[in-house]
């Protein structure tokens, strides 16, 4: 595995963690699996960005005499994937206490802006 890829993937987990911290105790476990998921998705999504740089978003299928070009099976998971994150992000995000103003010291607020 690529050592950025890596250190991406820990300051993803760390930021997971500073919003684990704001979930109250008994929602912990649904957000931890949640995480879980999230951070697979996190590397699943990577992967998929690098075969759709490397090989396009188009290809050519040819299955016996048949040929065609369609969407890149690696853009097609991408796209798959990326609206699955994004629903376990807001399921993530609703296990938060309401009612806290979104401020630069919420872990929330900062993993959305990327910092």
């Amino acid at each position: 595995m690529d050592i950025n890829k890596d250190k991406e993937l820990l300051k993803v987990k760390r930021q997971f963690n500073k919003i684990l911290k704001q979930v109250p105790e008994d929602k912990k476990p649904i957000a931890e699996s949640l995480i879980k998921e999230l951070l697979f998705m996190t590397n699943t999504l990577d992967d998929l960005k690098e075969q759709v740089e490397e090989r396009g978003t188009v290809d050519l299928f040819k299955q016996g005499s048949q040929e065609f070009i369609r969407e890149s099976p690696a853009l097609k998971a991408y796209n798959t994937t990326v609206q699955r994150y994004s629903l376990l992000y807001e399921q993530l995000s609703d296990l938060l206490p309401k009612g806290q103003p979104e401020s630069n010291d919420n872990a929330l607020y900062e993993f959305i802006k990327g910092n």
